[in-house]
């Protein structure tokens, strides 16, 4: 009955991420559009802009938000995407592992449609996620840290376009698993609104779809990847 439930959320959750008109999900659509097409981004902020030295009057002063690459977007959430449901707003980090500092973008939606209000950069230890980033930093360089903190056996979930309900299924043990450098295949990590639940997901977008989730858990103060689930 337990595993029963855990897949049903499971499906519900994906068919939301899959149908983000509905359930408050324009958000993450939105989003991934804004940055994957920068040149269109101005349409979609209210000036005059706020930033942390002055405001961006107009357009023509406006310099888009550029992500590192546009068709491999990573997206750091709780709960499917839950966090940003039904809310009138929302605030996106942008977080490049290789500097201290973080973007953080401030959203409204404002006649049915979003809107970049402000943006502010900030340390990232100041994030509400510093935590769980500094766990992804160490997974990625500590190949003893990252055996210890992935839940074996592993399991690694393929779905197929075609057969959504009938996944490949592979079971990884120690000696089969490769080390995954988190920091190495995103440089820059998307943070939509959290909370305080036990659990991470890394949604990676390719293109507008997202193609591949990386499931953490916390458990005694400590965190795990627990499985990877990808869709072609």
């Amino acid at each position: 009955m337990v595993k029963r439930k855990k897949w049903g959320l499971f499906f519900i959750a994906i068919w939301l991420v899959s149908f983000p008109s509905l359930w408050g999900q324009e958000f993450s659509d939105f989003f991934i559009d804004f940055i994957r097409h920068p040149e269109n981004q101005a349409k979609y902020v209210q000036f005059p802009l706020k930033t942390d030295n002055a405001a961006v009057k107009n357009s023509a002063s406006y310099t888009p938000v550029v992500f590192s690459s546009r068709n491999n977007i990573p997206v750091l959430c709780s709960d499917s995407l839950n966090a940003i449901m039904k809310l009138p707003s929302s605030v996106v980090s942008i977080v490049q592992f290789n500097k201290d500092a973080a973007n953080n973008y401030v959203f409204e939606q404002r006649n049915k449609d979003w809107k970049l209000i402000s943006s502010k950069s900030e340390s990232v230890q100041n994030l509400q996620e510093a935590e769980f980033l500094n766990f992804l930093m160490q997974y990625s360089k500590d190949e003893a840290f990252q055996m210890k903190h992935t839940i074996f056996p592993f399991p690694y979930r393929i779905y197929k376009s075609s057969k959504r309900d009938d996944p490949e299924n592979k079971l990884l043990m120690p000696r089969e698993w490769t080390a995954v450098d988190f920091v190495t295949l995103f440089p820059s990590l998307c943070i939509f609104n959290s909370n305080n639940q036990p659990n991470r997901q890394l949604f990676v977008f390719k293109g507008a779809k997202a193609a591949q989730f990386f499931n953490f858990i916390r458990i005694n103060k400590k965190w795990y990847l627990i499985e990877i689930e990808e869709y072609r």
